[in-house]
Formats: structure tokens, C-alpha cells, sequence
């Protein structure tokens, strides 16, 4: 049985992931979580909340994209630790009107 290096050393990939948050604009904070897609494969799930002055809403689409790639080319998930990495864009504001669990 296959375990992806994400699962079996979750202290190092969670210290990576942090350190590649570290490196982003202030005002933005990086959750992830390990699990499955809806396939079955390895995945982490990053959810990344946006403070609500992060910038324009024309340059959101900008600004996610390099968020994403940012963290894809530092941690590497797939190709390093062996996780499809997924992610979900948020606002404060948007957060706190979903009422949802913070993700851990």
C-alpha cells in the first residue's frame, strides 16, 4: 500500500507549507489539510483566507494565482510529497458569514 510522504512525515510537509505561507503578502493565511479527492488519490486541501483589503476585486484573480503557484513551486506537493494539491479562496468577511469550522 502506497503512503504519500505528505501522510507519513505531516510535521515536515505541515513546516514546509508553513514556511512557504511565510513568504506570502501580509494579510493572508494558509489552512491546509491532508485527505483524499473525490478520486480516492492523496490530496491536501488549502484553504486560504484573504484579508479583506488584500486587494481590488479585478486583481483577486491575480492575486489567488499567485498565491497558488507560490506555494506550489516552494512546497512542491505532488512532485516532493506526493499530494494533488487543491485550493479554496476566501475573504475574511466571506469566512465569517459561512459560520463553518476552522479547519485543523
Amino acid at each position: 500500500m502506497y503512503i504519500a510522504k505528505a501522510f507519513a512525515n505531516q510535521a515536515e510537509f505541515f513546516a514546509a507549507v508553513d514556511h512557504a505561507a511565510s513568504t506570502l503578502p501580509p494579510g493572508i493565511s494558509v489552512t491546509p489539510a491532508l485527505g483524499t479527492d473525490w478520486d480516492g488519490e492523496p490530496a491536501v486541501f488549502f484553504q486560504i483566507v484573504l484579508a479583506d483589503n488584500a486587494g481590488a476585486r479585478a486583481q483577486l484573480l491575480a492575486l489567488t494565482k499567485q498565491i497558488s503557484q507560490g506555494i506550489v513551486q516552494q512546497v512542491q506537493p505532488l512532485e516532493e510529497w506526493g499530494v494533488l494539491p487543491y485550493f479554496d479562496f476566501k475573504t475574511q468577511t466571506d469566512k465569517a458569514k459561512m459560520k463553518e469550522p476552522a479547519w485543523t
